[in-house]
């Protein structure tokens, strides 16, 4: 969609006189932010249910659907344009029974309608305008139509309706059974080996901006599900292109105005292929998820670029979208209130040049020559910032920046706690900690958890949204998957053994809901407990986080290799091999189901590993500048893994290879040696704790790749052995 480059009034946040005049619709008494916002529309609007449906059957009217959400700008612009038109609004309220969607509290009609549009148009997006039957057949789709477009539709459509319903509606109930196949459809498992794999990471990149990062021209998002998995790959396979494209992707956005150069965080796209010119809404799965990928960058690379952009990306979680109680908001709007007093589209992240002298003082030509300010982009004689490079100088004069820009009338907040949003938060939170040594951020990943335990997690089951301490919609597959492995990733770095296995308890039960209110014969899982709209359907694509059933996956992955449960890892298995035609069929739109499929197989990939049923967890650091890779080994009380030098030929040694050469032995704490039960003969082995650091030889900027060989016994029985990889770039 286009650039909207003039000033927008909108009615439903500022409220004109004449919507002041009207009466509520039937969105009275909804608890939605986006509901309320048309309220007092010219548009009669329902909210979707049995009262509208039952509506449209009754008078035989087709059904027009919008779908959008709080902080959604062009959603802004066709209400005011075309909802709060008198005509339009007239002719809609005599033709048509209007109803609203408010995506984020329903994704899974969401999914379908948004599967309605991309179906007829080729594209998709938000507003997303679907005309239905009154039987809820699709007829027709868009997305965001100027209001002269608009009436024409909607006087098409109800002119076809009125001179043919019957054709109109047996063509529509076709088309819906076609796409209720295709939400359904089922894909022959797939192996999904490492040359599999690899040629579905290349094609993916067939796609790359060499220029920018990213994929495509525009409009360009993030999407952050195909970078972790191509992260993920470059780390298990030492691919350098693969690994340049995800460094190349987050360097174009830490400069672009896609990034908040003045407060931190991320946008949620671009209109452009250079990352500069954004639509202005901030959401949370966004930080959630560009902030793990730059994490994760840090980890690999050891670049400050990336540390730096992660930490003003959380901090500014923590500043702006965290409620007093602990959990995340889900937005902040595109537009906020101008110096004339008018909703601007970015109005409070643009600048002038006068602005950033006032803010900066003395500082303000460096500044401005560092936003390279003459060529910025421009919205409404206001320029983006972009921001090649940094330093204590730039770092202290955007402070200011920060400062002064406070005093704005900030966009307005969307106050909504989104479960699977939250749970996204938590993980990256708890593993940002670790990574960075912030306790601070598990202390807020622990508090956000602790809120949703308390305010959505009720006796008749878990609740998506919370609002003002207000909940009534039903969790949905990604809640209870993404909040499972948010208390998933409070396990792994909690602090002692009863909070581990107080977080993972709680994680344990949610993937324990689904199995018994989600699972569909064939292993996969469907987006709802309920059916509604077209009807079930199992989400295999990857949307603004991904596919409710790679987050199942990587839950029950994660449970299996962490508890002494074989049902968890049966459920993974089942799901990675149902899973993985879907993947393979369309790598781009599934790359999180590749990703944690071979997680499944393989574990993880990061420096953070639980193996043999969650007997043995390692923690790795790479010390770059001393040229250290230390190994931190916890086993489980009752367990064991051989010494390096077992005292018997058939038992399976600890060994630690760098770059395909053996490490010393001298790296090998010396071991125990006592029987155990099921054999009298004194082995050698080690229990309880043990660390592993060997040097790490010059590797000329080529990753390294680090190999640990254990098997890890009990004193009953032996597990199978592992062989952990580890690539040093």
């Amino acid at each position: 969609m286009m650039l909207l480059k003039t000033a927008v009034l909108l009615a439903a946040l500022s409220g004109s006189a004449m919507a002041q005049e009207r009466a509520p619709n039937h969105l009275l008494g909804e608890d939605s932010p986006y509901l309320q916002q048309h309220l007092y529309n010219a548009v009669d609007w329902y909210p979707w249910g049995t009262q509208a449906l039952a509506k449209a059957r009754a008078e035989n009217k087709p059904i027009f659907v919008s779908v959008g959400y709080a902080s959604c700008h062009w959603c802004h612009v066709m209400e005011q344009e075309s909802f709060e038109n008198e005509n339009i609004g007239a002719f809609m309220n005599a033709h048509f029974v209007a109803i609203k969607i408010d995506r984020e509290r329903r994704p899974d009609l969401d999914e379908q309608f948004m599967l309605v549009t991309e179906t007829l148009t080729d594209s998709g997006g938000w507003p997303n305008s679907v005309f239905l039957t009154p039987d809820t057949d699709p007829l027709f789709a868009g997305t965001y139509f100027p209001p002269d477009v608009f009436l024409d539709v909607i006087t098409q459509v109800s002119a076809a309706w009125i001179e043919d319903p019957a054709t109109l509606s047996a063509n529509a109930r076709q088309l819906s059974g076609l796409l209720q196949q295709y939400m359904n459809r089922a894909a022959p498992a797939q192996e999904l080996s490492d040359d599999a794999l690899f040629t579905a990471a290349r094609a993916i990149l067939g796609e790359y901006d060499e220029f920018n990062g990213g994929f495509g021209v525009a409009p360009k998002f993030p999407e952050e599900s195909i970078f972790l998995f191509l992260l993920d790959q470059a780390q298990r396979d030492g691919d350098r292109k693969v690994l340049d494209a995800v460094l190349g992707t987050l360097d174009g956005m830490i400069r672009g105005g896609i990034h908040d150069q003045v407060g931190g965080g991320f946008h949620r796209y671009t209109v452009d292929p250079d990352w500069m010119i954004p639509h202005f809404e901030k959401m949370l799965y966004n930080q959630a998820q560009i902030g793990r990928l730059l994490v994760r960058a840090w980890q690999i690379t050891g670049a400050p670029r990336y540390r730096r952009a992660a930490e003003r990306t959380f901090d500014y979680v923590l500043r702006d979208l965290r409620d007093p109680q602990g959990g995340f908001y889900a937005a902040e709007d595109a537009d906020a209130f101008g110096a004339d007093n008018a909703l601007l589209e970015g109005a409070f992240y643009t600048w002038t040049a006068a602005e950033i002298k006032s803010a900066v003082g003395d500082d303000s030509d460096h500044m401005i020559a560092a936003f390279n300010l003459a060529t910025a982009p421009d919205i409404d004689g206001r320029s983006v910032l972009g921001l090649a490079a940094t330093d204590p100088r730039i770092d202290r004069a955007l402070a200011l920046m920060a400062t002064a820009r406070a005093l704005r009338t900030r966009p307005r907040l969307d106050h909504k706690i989104i479960a699977a949003w939250n749970g996204e938060m938590i993980a990256t939170l708890a593993e940002a900690s670790a990574a960075f040594a912030r306790p601070d951020y598990l202390e807020a990943a622990k508090a956000a958890a602790r809120f949703v335990l308390a305010a959505l997690d009720t006796d008749n089951g878990l609740e998506r949204i919370s609002l003002d301490g207000r909940t009534g919609v039903d969790a949905q597959l990604p809640d209870y998957a993404a909040l499972g492995l948010g208390y998933l990733a409070l396990h792994d770095f909690a602090h002692d053994r009863e909070e581990a296995a107080f977080w993972i308890g709680h994680a344990r039960r949610m993937a324990d809901v689904l199995d018994s209110q989600f699972a569909l014969e064939d292993g996969t899982y469907r987006m709802t407990a309920g059916v509604d709209a077209l009807g079930a359907y199992r989400p295999v694509a990857d949307k603004e986080i991904a596919s409710g059933n790679a987050l199942a996956l990587a839950l029950f992955s994660g449970l299996a290799r962490r508890v002494e449960n074989r049902k968890y890892l049966r459920d993974a298995r089942q799901l990675a091999g149902a899973l993985s035609g879907h993947a393979l069929e369309s790598p781009a739109n599934s790359a999180a189901i590749l990703a944690v499929a071979r997680e499944a197989v393989f574990g993880r990939s990061g420096p953070v590993r639980y193996v043999s049923g969650g007997a043995v967890r390692i923690a790795t650091d790479y010390n770059r500048g001393a040229g250290r890779f230390d190994l931190d080994i916890q086993l489980r009380k009752g367990w064991h893994i051989n010494a390096h030098e077992p005292l018997e030929d058939y038992l399976i040694p600890t060994d630690l290879t760098i770059g395909g050469k053996q490490a010393p032995a001298t790296i090998y704490p010396k071991p125990d040696v006592k029987s155990l039960s099921f054999n009298a003969v004194p082995l050698a082995l080690h229990e309880g704790n043990l660390t592993l650091s060997a040097d790490v030889p010059d590797h000329g900027g080529k990753p390294l790749v680090v190999k640990l060989s254990i098997q890890a016994c009990s004193d009953s029985i032996c597990l199978p052995p592992e062989v952990l990889h580890f690539t040093l770039w």
